[in-house]
């Protein structure tokens, strides 16, 4: 994961704000990967201390002791597996006043900072305001609707975009190197969304194809069979990845329909068979408007709506849309 994140725009930037001495004292590093997160957030504070692409024996050791806490000027709040709490922000803001003890700087993580509560997000508004000297904050967010826009006001924001399909590919590779096929990286990688954590964890679960068939079962229902499928299907915890992957199957379907299939630029290529069958269920008209459609879906589920009433009205949007469109 660090190989991904070193490459990624936001941490050349933040890497030559260091350079110059030109960092802030309080950054909101964004990536919609909770799994990831924390080890991103330390890939940023090893930049802090000149040891994120160590190459001498005492920076090795230095990242090595960041990444397993016990470097006692770099600390991570809250423990793994909690929310950051108003008792978090009392003793991060006690600490931060202390001195550093084995450099010249202390750092600050807080992961995920978009899950904590107003109360304790509120309690870090004075310090990152008007830090300590030699103090920085990183605070980590897989996404930056939940922080209050008094905080986002006071940090510096970074963002990390999700990755692309080749990208994970390579990383799952190298995660992973015996006991999966290329098409298993593949598929998981094309369901993601952009995220090594959700395709690895699907990798690891094997729910990928569980998820893929879900996806083509919806693409290929009968519009009077869509609400008991709706009912089966809607309650997935992968809301967001059987959502890019709908999207993804329309994408190919569009280039099959378009006579576009054949330049190698098909995603889906292990699941041709059930795409072809998406691009003969619809019009080419229809399979351009899903886009539009699934982009209403995401922004609705992202504000909480609920998920199987969004899947139920995209496929009626398009069924409704077949029928009025049905040769174009």
């Amino acid at each position: 994961m660090q190989t991904l994140i070193r490459q990624t725009n936001a941490f050349k930037t933040f890497q030559a704000e260091v350079a110059n001495d030109a960092h802030s004292h309080a950054y909101l590093i964004v990536l919609d990967d909770a799994r990831n997160l924390r080890d991103t957030l330390l890939t940023f504070a090893k930049a802090l201390y000149g040891c994120d692409n160590p190459y001498e024996e005492d920076e090795r050791i230095l990242a090595e002791r960041i990444e397993a806490g016990t470097f006692s000027d770099c600390r991570c709040f809250p423990e793994e597996g909690k929310k950051f709490m108003v008792d978090d922000a009392e003793l991060l803001t006690e600490e931060s006043y202390l001195m550093p003890v084995e450099s010249n700087k202390k750092v600050f993580i807080v992961t995920d900072f978009a899950e904590a509560n107003v109360a304790s997000q509120n309690k870090l508004l004075k310090l990152l305001e008007e830090p300590p000297f030699g103090v920085v904050f990183l605070l980590g967010a897989t996404n930056s609707f939940s922080v209050l826009p008094t905080v986002l006001s006071r940090v510096s924001k970074l963002e990390i975009p999700p990755f692309s399909e080749t990208s994970i590919v390579n990383a799952l590779k190298r995660a992973y190197p015996t006991g999966y096929k290329q098409e298993d990286f593949t598929l998981c990688a094309v369901a993601s969304g952009g995220s090594v954590g959700s395709a690895q964890t699907m990798l690891e679960g094997g729910e990928y194809r569980a998820l893929i068939a879900d996806a083509f079962a919806l693409c290929l229902t009968r519009k009077d069979k869509l609400p008991m499928l709706v009912k089966k299907i809607g309650e997935t915890k992968r809301k967001k990845q059987l959502l890019f992957l709908l999207r993804v199957i329309f994408r190919d379907a569009t280039l099959i329909k378009g006579g576009l299939d054949s330049k190698g630029f098909l995603l889906l290529q292990a699941e041709r068979e059930n795409v072809v069958a998406v691009a003969n269920a619809f019009s080419l008209s229809t399979l351009i408007y899903a886009q539009e459609k699934i982009t209403q879906a995401e922004v609705d589920v992202q504000f909480n709506a609920v998920f199987p009433q969004c899947i139920e009205l995209l496929f009626a949007d398009l069924f409704a849309h077949q029928e009025k469109y049905r040769d174009l």
